[in-house]
């Protein structure tokens, strides 16, 4: 493990300081020291800083993932490790993190008067693996996201914007309270409107730690103000109309030639080519300068 951290460190002194931190007190420390990332290594965060450890003061302490074969994140003191935990997550876990906890190398080689202590820009107790929005076919949303671990999760709360400023709340989802396994979810958002929809997940813990995940975006069309049933069919379909304006239908063969028309209202209608041979039809719905083609397969 310190041959390892060795070429680590030759890794970190070449990259310039990244504006984000963690800090770090407790045990062997004399008081919390926030630490910089300094790079980035093997696609994580590097943590270093200096500060007291153990009354000596000037102390480099770094916080950094040790890959293949130990794949654990470290805590060391002048490139000594002497705390290490063995989630596999995309930044260091704080100590709040119960199921990832920090133990000691060698115990008894760093004890103080109070625990360890890790927090910031860690890894909270619900590790997000990825949150998408798609349209489905009723033209609603479906929002899907999933985790790879939960510790003390109470659920979700649901948010959409339309300007990705401000939210409101659309609905809750119940997290798995603790978990190691991966764990989907989904949420459909039958109430979106028309345009720009803009959706973020706020996680919450039973102790009331909040944290925002990333924004997924979805432009909605407007809602269809009909559906066409019994197609492909044998050339009598249904169509719902929902509309309060009139809908002028119009079948066409693919030639163009114009086989029905009529005007319709709200409600159940039906269209009837059954006399025509099998193949693809187009069905045309004007509604005022709207003009929408849908195709009709006849079996």
């Amino acid at each position: 493990m310190r041959i390892a951290f060795t070429i680590l460190l030759i890794a970190f002194l070449q990259n310039p300081l990244l504006a984000q931190t963690i800090t770090v007190g407790g045990q062997c420390m004399g008081s919390n020291i926030i630490l910089n990332k300094i790079a980035d290594v093997n696609g994580r965060s590097a943590y270093q800083a200096t500060g007291t450890v153990d009354g000596i003061p000037g102390v480099t302490i770094s916080v950094y993932w040790l890959g293949s074969p130990d794949n654990v994140w470290v805590l060391d003191f002048d490139g000594q490790p002497f705390y290490y935990e063995t989630c596999n997550t995309s930044e260091p876990t704080g100590t709040s993190n119960g199921s990832c906890p920090w133990t000691e190398v060698t115990p008894g080689d760093c004890t103080g008067g109070t625990p360890l202590y890790v927090s910031g820009l860690v890894s909270l107790p619900v590790e997000l693996v990825d949150f998408s929005a798609r349209k489905n076919n009723n033209n609603d949303v479906d929002l899907k996201w999933k985790t790879s671990l939960e510790n003390n999760n109470k659920g979700f709360d649901v948010q959409r914007s339309s300007d990705a400023a401000s939210w409101n709340t659309i609905g809750f989802v119940n997290g798995k309270g603790n978990s190691t396994i991966e764990n989907n979810y989904l949420f459909t958002d039958k109430t979106a409107p028309a345009g720009k929809n803009y959706y973020r997940l706020l996680q919450i813990d039973y102790d009331g730690n909040k944290k925002y995940s990333s924004i997924a975006y979805v432009d909605l069309p407007q809602k269809a103000y009909y559906a066409i049933t019994n197609n492909p069919g044998k050339g009598i379909y249904q169509i719902r109309i929902a509309s309060a304006e009139k809908v002028e239908l119009s079948v066409l063969d693919l030639s163009g030639r114009r086989l029905l028309n009529k005007t319709v209202g709200i409600g159940m209608q039906e269209i009837n080519i059954s006399a025509y041979p099998a193949g693809t039809y187009l069905l045309q719905l004007r509604r005022g300068d709207e003009l929408i083609t849908e195709k009709l397969v006849k079996q």
